[in-house]
C-alpha cells in the first residue's frame, strides 16, 4: 500500500517526540525512585520501598504502551500500514493501557492503604483510570479487527 512522503515524515516526527516523552517519563521515574519524595515520612524504611513499587506498577504499565506507540510510528513512517505488526502495536497498546489502568484503579489505593496502614474507603475508583481501562480494551479488541481485515486482504489478493 503506498503511503504519502508527508504521512511518513509526520510518523517520524511523531515517534521522536514520543521517544523523548518516554525518556523523560522514565527519568522522572528514576528520579522519583531515588528521593522517595512522595511517601510518607512516618512510614519505616521497608514500608517505603514497598509503597515506591506500588505507585510504580501503573507507570509501567504505560510507558509499554508509549514503548508500543513508537513502534507502531515506526512501522507507519516505513510504509508499513496493514502489517502484521501495526495490529501487534495496537494490541500491545491497549494491554499496557489495560493494565496500568487496572493496577491504578484496583492496585494502587488499596495496596497504599494496607502497606501504610491508613484507613478510609476501600471503594475509592478513578475515572480517568476507569476510562482508560475501558479504552485498553476497545483497542485489544480492535486489533483484532485489524488482523481479520489484514487476512481478508491477503485472501483478496490471493484471488486476483
Amino acid at each position: 500500500m503506498l503511503v504519502n512522503a508527508g504521512f511518513q515524515r509526520q510518523c517520524r516526527w511523531l515517534r521522536a517526540a514520543t521517544l523523548l516523552v518516554l525518556a523523560g517519563l522514565l527519568l522522572l521515574l528514576a528520579l522519583g525512585a531515588s528521593g522517595l519524595p512522595w511517601l510518607p515520612s512516618n512510614a519505616d524504611a521497608g514500608s517505603r520501598y514497598w509503597l515506591l513499587l506500588v505507585r510504580m506498577l501503573p507507570g509501567l504499565g504505560y510507558l509499554s504502551a508509549l514503548w508500543a506507540v513508537q513502534r507502531a510510528l515506526g512501522d507507519l513512517a516505513a510504509g508499513r500500514l496493514f502489517h502484521a505488526t501495526v495490529a501487534r502495536a495496537i494490541r500491545h497498546i491497549g494491554l499496557g493501557v489495560l493494565i496500568g489502568a487496572l493496577l491504578n484503579v484496583f492496585a494502587v489505593t488499596n495496596l497504599s492503604r494496607l502497606i501504610a496502614g491508613g484507613h478510609g474507603n476501600y471503594a475509592y475508583f478513578d475515572l480517568s483510570g476507569i476510562v482508560l481501562g475501558v479504552v485498553g480494551a476497545a483497542l485489544v479488541l480492535l486489533a483484532r479487527v485489524v488482523d481479520r481485515a489484514r487476512a481478508l486482504q491477503a485472501e483478496l489478493d490471493e484471488i486476483l
